[in-house]
């Protein structure tokens, strides 16, 4: 439904009111409206996360299943989400099948299609549930669809929400830029819309990522903090799950003691209140902590206890599960055992992309080889322990330069989400107005409104496409690289501000070797992996004035101010050799590239085409010479 059909339903709704009020009716019943009441201080308290014990949400959800009828239309729609969300046990493999099913079955009725909120909020339940059955790229895609569609429909909730649970995959798998980002914006989105509750889960996953991230201190400072919070507001089921956040924690900083201690203390509580089963997947950190302490005859009864409920489908838990398996059955000396659980293991971790667990394997498992001697398989997989650690190490490299500029985009981060805010107090303010005011006059009022709202959202979405627009059109789509037009303009601009003498001007021209090699056998897709790959190393080498532009289909410039030619030549002699050295896998395994690059700095040329000439013969004195090196034209 669009804007300016919900308007004319609204204003519609408010004349039929007044004519009823005119002729001595009333359109809803005293005993109506307060069973609405009832229904809405309902749903109130399952946005904002009151319901802590499931006694209470499945009384609350028989009340609204008995009193919610489809004729009213958004108490009904609402209905459904909050039925995906809460009315099914995520501890039980066959209930998150069954919400999964309840959700495809509720997108293909007509009656939720014509809402793009409630559409939303089911395609969000179903991805979590995807992504509680161990199905984290199916539950991850479809993430990133929903925040699209959150953005679109401007939902600063569904926003929040999918994007925090988005941050918890990405921290999850390592990828902590883009974990810091999406958690950000939900933790401010969170407490701008004074949903605590929310808004304390959120901030869990901010510390478990600096946990991941290597910083377990500032971690282990937020977790404490949030346990007093969950207690404070008698969560306890919260408060017991940030004692295993802070067992990992204390395990990262080698207080294995005290992380046992957490560890048992969160299994204890979960066997007491839910059971075996869900006390199984605690059972798996404790087992943990008591093999790194050599007390494998204490693990052993947690381990089969694991064994017996958690499934490859619950990924995280059981990868874990089987390395502990495979180190326990190592120190043991049964080392054929050892090697079936580490197989087991590294299908799980690699199913889930986790790259921390799998540095973990591979150190296990080369220690099972050189206890059995087997040298050549030991080196093998020492040698895919150091790959991984590299990988790991680079990511995090990027992962801190990212982190860093996120903190500092905080105010940004914070004006974005704040115009949403604000379009959500509008739309809300405008529901008030609309079921307050029964009478022509107001109801004209609240038209010229709307007509204003309109105006101005359209207004804003103009400004916004002409914007995008204006970026799009100096933009390499690709690489997402300023373009030639872009990049060729600055360069101008460059060359005529110059002092000469005092603010020396430098360029790089730099292309991919044998790069019509690389698109003919591997195909145009990989070639433009590589290039993206080639423009995210060569921009990440960069200063913050410098500016690396593409140019051409292999081809890249790079702008210097304030560089010498030998600083200059520096530069892209680093720039060869991180090429040469950087890891590809992810384009395509084994997959080498290399570039060559030609370097001119200003010395009495009379335009910036002169200078870009010198560069480009530089680059052709590089690729006759062997390609694979850097060339400083020097007249």
């Amino acid at each position: 439904m669009t804007r300016k059909t919900k308007a004319k339903s609204w204003l519609t709704s408010l004349l039929l009111c007044l004519g009823l009020s005119l002729f001595g009716l009333s359109p809803v019943s005293q005993a109506q409206e307060d069973a609405n009441e009832q229904i809405d201080a309902i749903f109130d308290k399952f946005d904002q996360g009151e319901y802590n014990d499931q006694q209470a949400i499945s009384e609350a959800l028989d009340y609204l299943t008995a009193n919610v009828t489809m004729e009213d239309t958004k108490r009904y729609l609402k209905l459904q989400t909050v039925l995906c969300w809460n009315n099914y046990d995520i501890t039980k493999q066959q209930a998150l099948k069954d919400a999964i099913a309840f959700a495809d079955l509720k997108l293909l009725s007509e009656g939720v299609a014509t809402s793009a909120e409630t559409t939303t909020d089911l395609k969000l339940c179903r991805a979590f549930m995807h992504q509680l059955l161990g199905k984290v790229d199916v539950a991850l895609e479809e993430y990133n669809k929903v925040v699209a569609e959150a953005y679109l429909i401007e939902s600063p909730r569904l926003i929040a929400d999918s994007r925090s649970l988005r941050g918890a995959i990405y921290s999850f798998q390592g990828n902590f830029a883009q974990a810091l980002e999406d958690l950000i914006t939900a933790q401010h989105l969170y407490e701008s819309l004074n949903l605590q509750h929310w808004a304390i889960y959120n901030l869990t996953e901010l510390a478990t990522s600096y946990r991941r991230f290597g910083d377990p201190q500032t971690a282990i400072k937020y977790y404490r903090k949030l346990e007093k919070g969950f207690e404070d507001t008698g969560d306890r089921d919260g408060a017991n799950a940030i004692k295993t956040e802070i067992g990992f924690a204390l395990e990262e900083l080698g207080e294995y003691d005290a992380a046992l201690k957490a560890h048992k203390e969160a299994y204890q509580y979960w066997r007491d209140t839910q059971g075996e089963e869900a006390s199984s997947y605690t059972a798996v950190n404790v087992a943990g902590v008591l093999i790194q302490l050599h007390r494998e005859g204490e693990a052993k009864p947690y381990l089969d206890l694991a064994e017996k409920h958690v499934q490859p489908e619950v990924g995280g838990s059981y990868s874990f599960m089987r390395l502990y398996q495979a180190q326990s059955a190592l120190n043991k000396g049964q080392y054929s055992q050892a090697l079936d659980y580490i197989d087991k293991a590294k299908q799980s971790f690699q199913a889930i992309k986790n790259a921390r667990g799998l540095e973990k394997l591979h150190m296990v498992h080369s220690q099972i080889f050189v206890a059995e001697k087997d040298w050549k398989q030991a080196y093998e997989a020492l040698l895919s322990y150091i790959q991984t650690h590299k990988s790991l190490d680079a990511t995090q490299q990027t992962n801190r330069t990212t982190e860093m500029r996120t903190r500092f985009n905080t105010e940004q981060i914070e004006r974005e989400n704040q115009q949403l805010i604000e379009l959500q107090k509008i739309k809300e303010n405008e529901l008030v107005i609309l079921k307050q005011n029964k009478y022509l006059q107001l109801a004209v009022i609240v038209l010229g409104c709307i007509i204003m709202l309109i105006l101005s959202i359209v207004a804003y979405k103009q400004s916004q496409k002409s914007k995008l627009l204006s970026i799009l059109a100096l933009t390499d789509h690709l690489t997402q690289l300023p373009n030639r037009r872009y990049t060729y303009s600055k360069g101008e601009g460059y060359f005529k501000s110059k002092d000469e003498g005092d603010h020396p001007l430098s360029i790089i021209l730099f292309d991919a070797d044998h790069f019509k090699k690389v698109n003919d056998k591997y195909g145009h897709d990989i070639g433009d992996k590589v290039l993206i790959a080639l423009a995210n190393i060569s921009n990440g080498l960069m200063r913050k004035q410098d500016l690396v532009g593409r140019v051409g289909g292999e081809e890249f410039l790079v702008i210097l101010p304030g560089t010498t030619a030998e600083q200059a030549l520096n530069i892209a002699q680093r720039l060869v050799t991180t090429v040469e050295s950087s890891n590809f896998d992810d384009v395509y395994v084994n997959f080498k590239l290399t570039i060559s690059a030609g370097i001119a700095s200003v010395e009495g040329d009379k335009s910036f085409e002169h200078l870009l000439k010198r560069a480009d013969d530089a680059l052709y004195r590089a690729k006759s010479s062997g390609r694979n090196c850097a060339v400083l034209d020097t007249q």
